[in-house]
């Protein structure tokens, strides 16, 4: 599994070169990301090889998603997409971008 090279950044020349897993029962191949897959039991971890660098930017990553939960306020639109494995309201403006001359589907309790 280890691998000299840092799946991030490309860096060679870092001995100090890392596995990081993540484990999860969302498919995180979704993100594009050149995860591998291990399995354990029942369990799949998603595997990445970085360098100390790398591994320090995803840590810091991680404490900023952990230190600022979302805003659990509507903006009113009824728009409802799916983003990562949840469901997430989104203006208007956002969906016109995404999906030109499409109507979305709206939910309005």
């Amino acid at each position: 599994m280890k691998k000299d090279t840092c799946q991030r950044c490309g860096e060679t020349n870092d001995p100090d070169t890392r596995s990081l897993f993540m484990a999860c029962f969302y498919e995180m191949q979704e993100l594009g990301l050149p995860f591998e897959e291990i399995k354990s039991g029942e369990r799949k971890f998603y595997v990445l090889e970085v360098c100390k660098d790398c591994r320090g930017d995803w840590m810091g990553a991680i404490k900023t998603w952990f230190q600022n939960p979302p805003k659990k306020e509507s903006c009113g639109s009824g728009i409802f997409v799916r983003r990562n494995g949840a469901t997430v309201e989104i203006s208007q403006e956002e969906w016109d971008r995404e999906h030109p001359s499409q109507e979305p589907a709206r939910f309005n309790p």
